[in-house]
């Protein structure tokens, strides 16, 4: 915060969960956010394009290096205002995505929105439906899943074939635990 605040580029190493070992990287810190109980820092890599995004809980030591600030232009209010999360994706374009959720769900959903583009479409003995426009990326995907088989996805048909062969690819993963 103290680097945001200052416009301090600092050093950081940085141990993803992918990797054996530490990583040092350069970045001019713009921005924290908290999404699913984790705090994100977000800020410009000289060494990529697009806006980086580390994840506190890995960010092994940093240090604050004597060189210029490169501001970032970006207003991160609207940066975020697409998305479920903190992972931009690359190339997405804005979806409507429609669901279900069942009777016992539907409330929690109406009360605790997935996001604030959040409409309910229609409502019956099978449910509610509700539609969101988002960029799709993994955490609303992980999002939508967590609700297991109180929500299913209605369109588009690409997502809601993806939830149905990672619940399919679970399904297995249970199967196998059976027969040892």
């Amino acid at each position: 915060f103290h680097a945001i605040l200052h416009k301090h580029v600092l050093k950081i190493k940085y141990q993803s969960f992918g990797n054996t070992k530490a990583k040092s990287l350069i970045l001019h810190p713009h921005y924290l956010k908290q999404f699913n109980n984790r705090w994100f820092l977000f800020g410009k890599n000289p060494d990529f394009e697009t806006v980086s995004n580390l994840a506190l809980d890995r960010i092994v030591s940093f240090k604050e290096l004597d060189l210029p600030f490169v501001e970032s232009g970006i207003d991160y209010e609207m940066y975020f205002e697409d998305i479920v999360g903190v992972t931009f994706p690359v190339d997405a374009e804005l979806t409507k995505i429609t669901f279900r959720a069942s009777p016992t769900l539907a409330p929690y959903i109406q009360t605790k929105p997935i996001h604030g583009s959040q409409k309910q479409l229609s409502e019956g003995a099978e449910g509610c439906v509700f539609s969101v426009e988002v960029l799709p990326n993994y955490e609303l995907e992980r999002h939508l899943l967590a609700y297991g088989q109180e929500l299913i996805v209605l369109e588009p048909k690409w997502l809601r074939n993806k939830m149905q062969n990672r619940l399919l690819s679970a399904i297995k993963q249970y199967n196998k635990l059976s027969f040892e």
